[in-house]
């Protein structure tokens, strides 16, 4: 479908956190919408603004402070509702000046009084659940919008109902990229490169378990890996000079700016199980160790690492559950016998292939971009017919 000149305008919500503003990223496309209205949170606004600043688009960008109105307190109650009203006020303005030809939410708080605002005006919307349960925002959602695209094909808590459409989770292109230049070290000469990361903001849990494992290997082993991390500001500093002391190789940071860079280096990646981080696994088909994060609402990220071990595509680790000498062996395993890091690769190939066949052999992006534009096309027809 060619849209070069095309004068669709969308809008999108989304919550501020990596995990909802990642898949918005990536289904930016100036071929596709020719300006692009944003509402999200102040932790949004970030990212956004450092995607877009080299991509000449239009784009209008509004900040919207929302916050969960679950809270047990009342004053946090009352404060969250308030601030949702005046995010719908904001949202009705914003509408009426831009004029969004077709409405999406990422999940988030961000996204309900956009997406109730649409409503008001028949606007066409759609929500995109990331996780394999669908968050509280969409749950509520769901009963407003024109469609729910889901990033898991039995993904839970959804009203079983036509609109729900799989898209799958929408990744930049340059993790598909990655898949065509994956390598496993083979011999002893060539390190393997073990990429950590805890999301957004680093995980703890990592910083001080997976330190210590590495640090107590045999030498032998020390020398056969390299450690790429992100650690939090205050653990810096112990991580990088506990890895000195034991001669292990690495590279530690507060973020990576250049992920991707990260990824195609890696031969084994150590993460949490978000929504996101499953999609970019599948894309660029890199064998992961999975370590949910046990405070995830409904344990939504153990339903997403679930999927992954299901489909023999990686490792599970439960925090909670699991020893810590469990993961020591893991690691040592695949640290001496790298080959089954291959085959788990190859078996991410073939879940990405078997999910590409659910969307016509096209991208996430592509595929919900389609959906995007066929909802307006569908609006427009409609009016043209009352005319």
């Amino acid at each position: 479908m060619n849209n070069l000149n095309n004068k669709h305008k969308i809008l999108i919500a989304s919550g501020g956190t990596g995990g909802h503003v990642y898949p918005a990223l990536s289904i930016i496309d100036k071929k596709t919408f020719n300006k692009y209205i944003i509402i999200t949170d102040t932790r949004g606004e970030g990212y956004f603004n450092n995607f877009l600043k080299n991509e000449y688009i239009d784009t209008h960008i509004f900040i919207h402070r929302v916050s969960s109105p679950s809270s047990k307190s009342i004053v946090n109650k009352s404060l969250s509702l308030f601030r949702l009203f005046v995010s719908l006020i904001k949202s009705i303005l914003i509408i009426i000046t831009h004029k969004p030809d077709i409405v999406i939410g990422f999940g988030g708080y961000p996204s309900v009084a956009p997406i109730l605002a649409a409503k008001l005006f028949n606007i066409p919307t759609i929500i995109h659940e990331q996780n394999a349960v669908v968050g509280r925002a969409n749950q509520f959602l769901s009963k407003f919008s024109n469609i729910l695209a889901l990033s898991f094909v039995n993904t839970k808590k959804i009203n079983k109902v036509k609109k729900n459409i799989f898209t799958g989770n929408p990744v930049r292109n340059e993790f598909y990229e990655i898949a065509k230049i994956n390598d496993v070290p083979t011999n002893d000469n060539k390190k393997l490169n073990i990429l950590i990361y805890g999301g957004s903001l680093g995980a703890s849990f990592f910083s001080k378990h997976l330190t210590l494992i590495f640090c107590s290997l045999p030498n032998k082993l020390k020398k056969r890996i390299k450690i790429i991390q992100q650690v939090r500001k205050e653990d810096f500093e112990k991580v990088q000079n506990d890895y000195l002391q034991n001669k292990i190789e690495c590279e530690v940071s507060v973020f990576f700016n250049n992920i991707f860079e990260k990824f195609k280096q890696a031969n084994l990646i150590i993460t949490r199980a978000g929504g996101s981080t499953i999609a970019e696994i599948i894309a660029s088909q890199k064998p992961a160790i999975l370590v949910p994060f046990p405070n995830s609402l409904d344990n939504h990220q153990i339903e997403n690492a679930s999927f992954i071990k299901k489909n023999d595509g990686g490792w599970v680790f439960d925090e909670q559950k699991d020893k810590i000498n469990k993961l020591k062996k893991l690691i040592i395993n695949l640290i001496v016998t790298p080959d089954k890091l291959l085959e788990v690769s190859q078996q991410l190939n073939k879940l990405s292939s078997k999910l590409d066949s659910l969307t016509s052999l096209k991208t996430s992006s592509e595929f919900l971009n389609e959906l995007l534009l066929n909802q307006v096309l569908l609006k427009r027809e409609g009016a043209d017919k009352v005319c």
